[in-house]
């Protein structure tokens, strides 16, 4: 049941593009890596699916396994046809028991569909070498596509920053926090880097439950530059919208924190962002994050243990 006017602290935000109404408990709006937790249903295939948005982001190692399929059906498509139709006129194909003449069949597939063509096997006949003409030209177009995809890919500007997998409320300047913290991966070199996080909750109004946004206030919203780590902390002071608030009335509330990051990569040159959110069941309550970073022994440098990001100790005189 939510609890209005604990609720109605803090500046309310209208321009998430998130619903307000409230059918059912919902999940959470964000999903941890930052994409929208949204499944449409409605519309046709080509409405809810592009092939270059899925191809583009998805997962390197999806992607080549996408690619060595296509590329060996496509390979098995034709050498079912040469073997079905055109053994006797694909001149230089040593023949043997259907498995090796159809290997055969198969790799000068293979190579006809690369342009490769070493010259052993050679077409002869209309109806043979228009076949081949047709694989070669499925070559060409095939390569440049995944050309194009792999180039588009490789470029693709990202924004290479691992998030903690909990916020913590921890204490704060005679008071309490709640933290998280993120660091960039894989050296990327970040510069003005602004974050704007904000906050879901169910708000009563007149008996009703509806869900409303508010922005909350950090520390810091920006920085100049993104090295080592950033812990972003929201004082949890009067002008809060969870002033006062327990982990119980939290969860009634459906609490979730929605993160967002815009940076300039100077790798990419372009301009990089991030999402992440945290549930009120990723709230540790009453902890504190451990040190990420420390001074090399021969103090040359300094040492970021990415492994620590998200470790936490406990501090329970922190606890809401």
């Amino acid at each position: 049941m939510a609890i209005g006017r604990k609720r109605a602290r803090g500046t309310t935000v209208d321009n998430t593009g998130l619903n307000t109404a409230v059918t059912a408990k919902y999940a959470r709006f964000i999903n941890k890596d930052g994409t929208a937790n949204v499944i449409n249903r409605s519309g046709s295939m080509f409405d809810k699916y592009s092939i270059y948005n899925f191809l583009i982001n998805l997962k390197s190692w999806k992607f080549g396994l996408l690619i060595i399929g296509f590329y060996t059906t496509i390979n098995l498509l034709f050498a079912v046809i040469y073997y079905l139709f055109c053994i006797p006129h694909l001149q230089g194909l040593v023949r043997g028991t259907p498995l090796e003449t159809f290997e055969e069949a198969y790799f000068f597939s293979s190579q006809t569909l690369t342009t490769v063509g070493y010259g052993r096997i050679s077409p002869i006949g209309f109806i043979t070498n228009t076949i081949a003409s047709i694989e070669a030209l499925v070559g060409i177009l095939t390569l440049a596509i995944i050309t194009g995809l792999l180039y588009g890919r490789f470029v693709k500007p990202r924004a290479y920053i691992r998030f903690s997998k909990h916020a913590v409320i921890a204490p704060f300047r005679g008071g309490k926090a709640i933290m998280f913290r993120l660091a960039p991966i894989k050296n990327a070199m970040l510069s003005e880097v602004s974050m704007q996080v904000t906050v879901s909750m169910l708000v009563n109004e007149n008996g009703k439950d509806s869900y409303r946004y508010f922005s909350l206030p950090l520390q810091f919203n920006t920085i100049n530059s993104l090295h080592i780590s950033w812990t972003v902390v929201h004082p949890i002071n009067e002008e809060s919208p969870v002033y006062n608030m327990t982990m119980a009335e939290l969860e009634q509330a459906d609490f979730e924190m929605m993160v967002y990051l815009k940076a300039f990569d100077e790798d990419f040159s372009n301009t990089v962002i991030a999402r992440t959110s945290y549930t009120y069941s990723e709230l540790a309550n009453g902890a504190k994050f451990v040190p990420v970073y420390h001074e090399s022994p021969e103090g040359r440098g300094t040492i970021v243990e990415l492994s620590k990001l998200h470790d936490y100790r406990q501090h329970p005189e922190a606890a809401i």
